[in-house]
């Protein structure tokens, strides 16, 4: 059906799965304002090639029929006033000033196109959920997990290595209960003071779960070798762990170019596609699994939690 309102997504430059709960989040914007949702990933994202590629579509399926030559017209509106048809595709280096990017006017902008370049968490968008609205009295965690049911979708090409992970890995496959673990290193971590504690935080309650529930192996996700080398000594017997093959890189998120004084160097889109993916595989690995204790400061730990509907005690994020 033809429309003339869009919210057009843009990347904020962060990991993929932050980068991900902006893109779900504007989408329940979308829906609360009546307009369709484009999102494209152009040469702010960690992982564009050129300037002419949608990196969200690397990894993931449109989210709506329309894509960004729809948005792009000149006969249309944009809000915030930045943004025009001549430059609605370029980056805005002075983003984070926030000027007309306050929630409210950007809510109800009667625009053609509104621009999201900067994040809002799903909470905030709450108060414009009436009853008419599917999500009305809805959690947030709920919610998320229903946008990301209807939304989020793999290219088939990571949909092929997820399956053949589980048809190479008969243990993964046939031997249940499983849980997943996904336990970060503290280099690269900024927000939490006491990550140190907090993994060692983990052991009691992996062992909870162990011992509980009769758990058959540990699904581990980690980008830690030292991590990794504690939990092989812990559950390697018996061929009790499960470690995916995918090497872990320590990720290193872009600096925004209105903070730096010198042009911003590219980074490398292509060679972290690959690693992406790997990401992207182990997280959906880690949502089949029967339990799973992950990082709360974590966005892959919350997008294994909002994957699928999990019993309250079979997960537990930890803070």
């Amino acid at each position: 059906m033809p429309t003339n309102k869009f919210l057009l997504i843009k990347a904020l430059g962060r990991s993929i799965w932050k980068d991900v709960d902006h893109v779900i989040c504007q989408i329940y914007a979308a829906e609360l304002t009546g307009r369709t949702p484009v999102v494209y990933w152009g040469m702010e994202s960690m992982y564009s090639t050129s300037i002419d590629t949608n990196a969200f579509e690397v990894f993931f399926e449109p989210v709506s029929e329309y894509t960004v030559d729809d948005v792009i017209r000149p006969e249309f509106t944009y809000y915030p006033p930045v943004w025009k048809y001549e430059n609605v595709m370029a980056e805005d280096t002075d983003r984070l000033k926030m000027e007309g990017r306050d929630l409210k006017s950007m809510m109800e902008s009667d625009a053609n196109v509104v621009v999201s370049d900067v994040y809002y968490p799903l909470r905030a968008l709450l108060p414009w959920s009436t009853s008419a609205h599917w999500s009305y009295g809805m959690t947030p965690c709920q919610i998320y997990r229903r946008l990301f049911k209807k939304y989020l979708k793999p290219k088939p090409e990571i949909k092929r290595e997820i399956k053949k992970f589980i048809n190479t890995h008969p243990d993964f496959r046939d031997e249940r209960p499983i849980i997943g673990v996904h336990v970060r290193e503290d280099a690269i971590v900024t927000e939490v003071a006491q990550l140190y504690d907090l993994n060692e935080y983990y052991k009691p309650h992996v062992w909870d779960f162990i011992s509980r529930f009769n758990i058959r192996h540990v699904f581990l996700i980690t980008d830690s070798n030292k991590i990794f080398r504690q939990y092989k000594k812990l559950y390697g017997k018996n061929d009790m762990m499960i470690y995916p093959e995918s090497k872990k890189i320590k990720f290193a998120e872009r600096i925004p170019t209105c903070l730096l004084d010198y042009p911003n160097k590219r980074h490398k889109g292509v060679e972290m596609q690959k690693d992406t993916i790997e990401i992207i595989k182990d997280t959906y690995l880690a949502a089949q699994c029967d339990f799973f204790i992950g990082n709360g400061y974590s966005s892959l730990s919350n997008t294994v939690m909002r994957l699928k509907d999990w019993p309250e005690t079979n997960i537990k994020l930890l803070y």
